[in-house]
């Protein structure tokens, strides 16, 4: 019967479903562990909670989007590094996956010299771009420790992850917006990333940008924002250097 449950089988008799089956056919086997194994649902391991983040620098995140299609300058991929207490975030533009060996320790560097913070962790995938003797050598003489999210457990590093969607979502709207190409997509991103650390996000009550610098937002934000939709393609590629 397909491994129907009981209650099933009872259910057709009463309604004398089938021709020629009785009750006293039936009897009761317990748990059925095929049944049980094959109604098994995926609990997802459960990432540390905000709670044991409690400064900034306790957790650095990293994520590789692309590829995407080559901008102008030669770039495809889009490397996302976010402190996760803050969720200050940057974005670096890659013209191979290569190089995100070298550019987070860079970024990294910059970031504790310039918020006097000590980086203690840093969460990415398996990826062989984060997986490297390079980095672990970098993170080994700094005491970063390095975890990695399990294969297929996407929501380990959920949050950057849907910082991913967000940035890309203002950066494709930007650039539909103002009529430009994808080919300039780092730029989009550039202007989207400033965006996401000037705006509030869940619950928080201050921006990544305040959080981190302490300093609360001026009006330029909005000036900013006109900037970008208000210049003309031949003007960016004039003043690019790579027209």
């Amino acid at each position: 019967m397909g491994h129907l449950s009981i209650r099933n089988i009872k259910r057709l008799l009463k309604f004398n479903a089938v021709k020629g089956f009785h009750t006293d056919t039936l009897h009761d086997v317990g748990i059925c562990h095929p049944c049980s194994l094959a109604k098994s649902e995926h609990r997802p391991i459960q990432s540390p909670s905000r709670g044991s983040i409690l400064t900034a620098g306790d957790m650095i995140l990293e994520d590789l989007i692309g590829p995407l299609p080559w901008s102008i300058d030669k770039k495809r991929y889009a490397l996302i590094i976010q402190d996760s207490f803050s969720r200050l975030t940057a974005f670096i533009p890659l013209k191979d996956k290569s190089e995100a060996q070298i550019h987070p320790q860079t970024w990294m560097i910059q970031f504790m010299n310039m918020t006097r913070v000590t980086i203690k962790g840093l969460r990415t995938d398996n990826g062989a771009e984060f997986k490297n003797n390079n980095m672990d050598e970098f993170l080994r003489r700094r005491g970063i420790v390095h975890e990695y999210s399990m294969p297929y457990e996407h929501h380990q590093n959920g949050k950057v992850e849907r910082t991913n969607r967000t940035i890309l979502e203002i950066a494709r709207t930007s650039l539909i917006i103002a009529g430009f190409p994808t080919i300039i997509w780092p730029w989009a991103f550039k202007h989207a990333v400033w965006i996401f650390n000037r705006t509030l996000h869940a619950d928080e009550k201050k921006t990544p940008y305040e959080i981190i610098s302490g300093m609360k937002l001026s009006q330029g934000l909005f000036e900013v924002k006109r900037a970008w939709h208000s210049v003309n393609w031949d003007s960016l590629m004039e003043g690019s250097r790579i027209g």
